[in-house]
């Protein structure tokens, strides 16, 4: 098979995408069935916007510029306090043109579903490097404007963590964020994450060593949960996580990070650790207080000292040898902070033997 057929091949998959998307929301958009001899009620308008991270230094957003200049002039910047003086830096939202729902006539309305496709393929080749910048986010649906939205993610991006008194910048718009914390939190949760959101859709992000199958490229979608009767809906969105929720919420990019790792030296996907297997070695170094290379190495020396026959397995730190080095080498951190956790490990085994 020629490029040309490759390339066209790729093209229909992110056609495909904006189909589905534009179908869904299609759906939304349409005035829903009457009863016999109920009052008809006018359509609550749907609308559909595009989620950017930033728009500084944005290629997608430069190219969106030149081609629709008056349609990029509408976007809406998140009010954040961490982007005072600067919002070209803080995320932002841009109204799709109702034009794209139903039948689509007008060379406009085409070349923007065209440049959705372009904007889905750019984004495609993110999300499978995982550890670089995304800056097209996603797509929401809501009822409401994008400033009522933007006010709404002001406080959602503004979380105080547990059993803290500061509040901390929360990467909302990251899909790799959302859809690592997204499945732990209650329906109520949602609820409160979502806001005037019903419907938010987003690029599946890989999960696992590189190199791993994956599913196919497709949509991740999050929809506004159907509460309990009774239960209130709404709700302010800070202090929004339990501990580990909040854990989840921030524990992808040293996972993807420490996978690149392993790829980078050429370990098989398969002698890799497994996510579940990560995510535990993770919440026991962040128990450990470690971070950033000693986060790494505590994973490199959990998983590679474990037995070289039979399936890969993280080391058992509860054996009494192996405890008794753990924490010699946690009384060196906190005295020596700039020391190695590889290296003491390695002192810890000589002084053994």
């Amino acid at each position: 098979m020629n490029d040309n057929a490759d390339n066209e091949g790729q093209g229909a998959a992110f056609r495909t995408l904006v189909d589905a998307l534009i179908q869904g929301w299609s759906a939304l958009a349409m005035p829903a069935a009457q009863g016999v001899g109920a009052a008809k009620a006018d359509p609550v308008p749907q609308r559909a916007y595009l989620l950017f991270n930033r728009w500084d230094g944005n290629p997608l957003a430069q190219e969106l510029a030149a081609q629709f200049p008056k349609w990029a002039r509408d976007r809406c910047a998140v009010p954040d306090r961490n982007f005072e003086h600067r919002e070209e830096h803080a995320p932002f939202l841009l109204e799709l043109p109702e034009e794209m729902l139903g039948p689509v006539s007008g060379a406009e309305a085409w070349a923007v579903r065209d440049w959705l496709a372009q904007a889905l393929e750019s984004a495609a080749q993110k999300v499978g490097e995982r550890t670089t910048r995304q800056d097209f986010c996603g797509i929401v649906i809501s009822p409401a404007s994008a400033q009522a939205i933007a006010r709404h993610w002001v406080g959602l991006g503004d979380q105080r963590p547990p059993h803290q008194e500061d509040s901390v910048l929360f990467r909302y718009q990251d899909p790799r964020v959302m859809q690592r914390v997204w499945p732990a939190l209650s329906p109520l949760q949602q609820s409160r994450w979502l806001g005037p959101v019903t419907h938010w859709w987003s690029l599946l992000q890989p999960w696992g060593p590189f190199g791993a199958s994956h599913e196919p490229l497709q949509w991740f979608h999050a929809r506004v949960p159907a509460l309990p009767y009774g239960e209130p809906t709404g709700g302010s969105p800070r202090d929004l996580f339990d501990e580990p929720q909040w854990f989840l919420s921030g524990f992808s990019p040293d996972a993807h990070a420490i996978w690149r790792s392993y790829a980078d030296n050429h370990i098989a996907p398969e002698a890799q650790p497994d996510p579940d297997g990560l995510l535990q070695m993770l919440a026991d170094a962040a128990r450990l207080g470690l971070k950033g290379v000693n986060l790494e190495d505590y994973v490199w020396v959990t998983w590679m000292h474990a037995p070289k026959e039979g399936a890969p397995r993280a080391m058992d730190w509860s054996r009494p040898h192996l405890a008794q080095a753990l924490n010699r080498i946690e009384a060196q951190l906190r005295s020596q902070p700039d020391t190695r956790f590889s290296s003491l490990f390695v002192q810890a085994i000589q002084t053994r033997t």
